[in-house]
């Protein structure tokens, strides 16, 4: 069952992409392009995708999804904008040389994004989602180039450190970690093995991911957008198992010796993307992005 949710959730931002990728270049120039996301759709989102390619549809379809979902469409766009830019900035001011995507899902930044340097690619997913992810990029008409190290870990019933290459954690590498599949479905023991293994890494080692604020766990209603409730989790026989009061964010990452840097939520991530047009837009503001450091 985590897989299937895993699964819709990465179709689900998978149409946001493709969304935000057929609008207008006036329009997009805030955001991104992404042309791999509309391979990855089933039939019945692709063509929402589709639709919003048509002029005058891309809006339209926006705000239908953005009250559906309250905000969700409005917040990807903006947190995977923000996230984007972190990773660009991070290689180019740190000498980032090695970058490394926890949970992936369908998103294809290493193909999209312009690093302007050379890099090692690593992926590091649950291993079918994975071969779904492969197996439409290696069927696509112009495939893309950048090789790829593709780890499979499922993250539930694997040990990180006979799993994943020893050769990832040398200390010629400066490594850039971004987590941002949710982290909020796991256990905490779970979560605990994965920040031990960050840990690990060399003293200045970057670490992007998100998690959800605490509070929504237990009172749904102090957020606007809880877009998929703990009741409809538990009929999909899932949780939400992991969150932090943001207030405890700094402490939590010391316990793993790492520094806090950023900490932001989607109200602020709007703000930064969309300016002033975020003031009408509103929901999720309890996923949050921080960025953290190994010391």
């Amino acid at each position: 069952m985590r897989l299937l949710l895993a699964s819709r959730s990465a179709a689900y931002l998978a149409l946001f992409r493709a969304i935000a990728s057929n609008r207008l270049p006036s329009q997009r120039r805030y955001l991104f392009n992404d042309p791999f996301a509309k391979y990855f759709l089933p039939p019945s989102l692709r063509m929402i995708a589709s639709l919003a390619a048509v002029p005058g549809f891309n809006f339209i379809i926006g705000k239908i999804l953005d009250s559906r979902f309250s905000g969700a469409l409005s917040s990807c766009l903006a947190r995977t904008r923000l996230i984007d830019v972190m990773i660009l900035e991070t290689i180019r001011n740190f000498g980032i040389n090695q970058l490394i995507l926890f949970g992936a899902g369908y998103d294809c930044r290493i193909h999209r994004l312009d690093f302007k340097t050379k890099l090692a690619f690593v992926e590091i997913d649950h291993p079918r989602l994975q071969d779904a992810k492969r197996n439409v990029l290696e069927n696509l008409k112009n495939k893309p180039t950048e090789f790829i190290d593709y780890i499979p870990v499922d993250f539930s019933n694997q040990q990180l450190e006979t799993t994943i290459p020893h050769h990832l954690l040398k200390s010629h590498y400066k490594t850039l970690l971004i987590w941002e599949g949710v982290t909020n479905s796991l256990t905490i023991p779970i979560a605990d093995k994965l920040f031990q293994y960050f840990s690990k890494f060399t003293s200045g080692t970057r670490i992007i991911f998100i998690y959800i604020d605490d509070k929504v766990l237990t009172h749904t209603q102090s957020f606007l957008g809880t877009a998929i409730s703990p009741k409809e989790l538990r009929q999909h026989q899932e949780s939400w198992n992991f969150g932090m009061a943001p207030s405890k964010m700094k402490q939590f990452l010391e316990g793993y010796n790492m520094e806090l840097l950023y900490d932001v939520d989607a109200d602020d991530y709007r703000h930064l993307c969309f300016g002033k047009s975020a003031d009408k837009m509103n929901g999720l503001e309890y996923y949050r992005v921080v960025m953290a450091v190994v010391k």
